[in-house]
């Protein structure tokens, strides 16, 4: 697990690219604090940097960039290759000569023998560049989940690239984009493909980016996509197969050379995990939870029914309001690109990094699959106030409760309107009013995020999956759990999301895999006999820290005095009233006031 960053055909003096490229991979050393590598070729005006977070192999065989035996192939990469043991022994049998135990040579000689269908071959987690000297072009390629982050930009035909956002500004790109803000107030994150950066984008996932270093071209490709073929109308054979293709994730997902802990939160999705991976490696691994003194967030008691059957390490860590206090600039500044999310994750990976754990895997990902949120019930309600009239719905823009203002999202002519009515953090006449822009403005900024097409043909319950897969969870948790882990240097592994346990949730019917009286049902029916009777039948709690209380305590947040704007002066005394959710104020407080 790495950093990575990249400049190919810049105009600029070559020492100063090179400086740039090292400038971008300092900038992430957070995320790559083992090593530090650079490959250059002044002649092609190409500079690839690499920072590196050893897992695998962790000699210094795994340096990067990583040139191939011959020299004509050069890999900057980011990630695991959790299938890398069967593609290496596939290309012994070829005939090809390792000289390292990494996973990052295996990608060289996959691309070598099969090239780009060998990114289909890839299960894992993972972001490179590939510099083939032979074709003189250069590849970026992101996973199938999107689980790791790649960004790119073109100015003049010259390609940069990098693992952040925030790296770019080291060459000298730093242009902001104007419509930020308005996602950031809507979504409560930045929606991909864009960034807060003018023409700074996110490289979709399970797509590559080939760029001709001669003819300056480029084209964007998908190698991959999930597909809903539910085949499996059975509920026990469905039962039995994802407890042998999660068990079979969490295998492969156990592979590393250093230790590795779970974030035990005490919930159905974590408890699976810490179940799964104690029968594989118990001696290596540790549970990671977070205690408070606010009794209600606590969720110790779940936790110890299950660790007292379970022998590894249990590590606890007290998180108090003083904590939240000291270090709450310093999460802010550890975010990549502004969101409501993510505070939790970056206390639990700053204690995996304290008891010097690398490798954390995380429950993420079944909510999304099985239905265990509370839009896969409002979905069918959201899809009958569809057929009110645009004159109906953009009314609901004069009632007080932002529930009944987010309507107004169902009249935009696009399905994101959906999804902005079940999760929008404000309506679009309060984004307006806080940025004292007009309203048409907001409107067209949003219907004009691209979505991918198939959401036209999907309805109720697989609809909502949908939007939270590919929405709330791509664009939101995924990133805010990499950027938040990789801060302290921690790599966060998500055994729900190997590609082959999606394609096989995928395959199951509608009708067995979601249920209104049990969420996640077919999830419980597979563990229920493994799990503590008080962790399935409970309500979703979710991985969630005191914060309306600690927010209401800073006078920065809290505090209407702060804010100049006359809208967010009143929302922020709802807030100090308890009538306004803490990710609202969040979001208020980072649009005037964060750098």
């Amino acid at each position: 697990m790495c950093r990575i960053a990249g400049i190919i055909n810049s105009k600029k003096p070559f020492a100063e690219v090179n400086q740039q490229v090292k400038a971008m991979c300092d900038s992430m050393q957070h995320g790559g604090p083992d090593d530090y590598g650079i490959y250059a070729v002044e002649n092609m005006r190409l500079c690839l940097g690499n920072r590196r977070l050893a897992i695998l192999d962790l000699s210094s065989a795994g340096h990067q960039p990583m040139l191939s035996h011959k020299e004509d192939l050069v890999i900057t990469y980011n990630g695991e290759i959790y299938n890398y043991l069967q593609i290496r022994s596939e290309l012994i049998n070829l005939g090809y000569i390792f000289k390292t135990q990494t996973d990052t040579e295996v990608i060289l000689y996959a691309y070598q023998h099969w090239g780009e269908a060998a990114f289909g071959k890839f299960g894992g987690i993972f972001a490179f560049c590939i510099f083939d000297k032979r074709e003189q072009c250069i590849y970026l390629v992101r996973d199938q989940n999107g689980v790791k982050p790649l960004y790119y930009h073109f100015n003049h035909e010259t390609l940069t690239f990098a693992s952040e956002v925030k790296a770019f500004r080291q060459a000298d790109i730093f242009q902001e984009n104007d419509y930020w803000r308005i996602y950031y107030l809507a979504f409560g994150h930045i929606p991909e493909p864009y960034t807060t950066l003018e023409n700074v984008y996110t490289l979709g996932k399970g797509c590559f980016l080939k760029y001709h270093i001669r003819s300056r071209e480029h084209f964007i490709q998908s190698y991959h996509e999930f597909e809903n073929k539910a085949y499996i109308t059975n509920e026990n054979l469905a039962i039995a197969r994802i407890r042998e293709q999660l068990g079979y994730s969490i295998k492969q997902q156990m592979i590393a050379d250093v230790d590795i802990g779970v974030l035990f939160s005490g919930g159905i999705d974590s408890s699976i995990i810490t179940i799964l991976a104690s029968q594989y490696n118990h001696n290596r691994l540790s549970s990671i939870s977070a205690n408070f003194n606010e009794i209600d967030f606590s969720e110790k008691k779940q936790r110890n029914n299950l660790l007292q059957n379970i022998h590894i390490q249990n590590i606890e860590q007290l998180i108090t309001y003083r904590d939240f206090v000291q270090n709450f600039e310093t999460v802010l500044a550890s975010m990549d690109q502004p969101t409501n999310d993510g505070i939790n994750t970056w206390f639990v990976c700053k204690t995996a990094k304290a008891h010097g754990i690398k490798v954390v895997l995380s429950g993420l990902g079944a909510d999304e699959l099985f239905g265990g949120y509370p839009s896969f019930d409002r979905i069918y309600k959201i899809q009958n106030l569809n057929g009110l009239s645009k004159s109906v719905l953009r009314s609901m823009r004069f009632f007080n409760q932002i529930r009944f203002k987010r309507l107004y999202y169902l009249s935009l002519n696009s399905p994101i309107g959906e999804y902005l009515c079940l999760r929008g953090v404000y309506s679009p006449d309060v984004i307006a009013e806080l940025l004292d822009i007009d309203m048409k403005t907001v409107i067209d900024c949003l219907e004009e995020i691209p979505l991918h097409h198939g959401i036209k043909k999907i309805s109720n319950e697989t609809r909502a999956s949908w939007f939270e897969f590919n929405m709330y969870m791509q664009n939101q948790l995924l990133k805010d759990t990499d950027f938040m882990g990789m801060s302290h240097g921690v790599e966060v592994r998500v055994p729900f999301l190997d590609r082959n346990f999606v394609d096989l949730v995928h395959s199951i019917s509608t009708e067995i895999k979601f249920d209104y009286e049990q969420k996640k049902k077919l999830l419980v029916e597979a563990y229920k006999e493994d799990l503590p009777v008080e962790t399935w039948k409970r309500s979703k709690m979710g991985f969630t820290f005191p914060f309306q209380e600690w927010m209401r305590k800073s006078r920065e947040i809290a505090d209407p005095s702060q804010y100049a704007n006359k809208r967010a002066k009143s929302l922020i005394q709802l807030f100090g009233q308890n009538k306004l959710h803490w990710s609202s104020a969040l979001a208020l407080y980072r649009i005037y006031h964060a750098n």
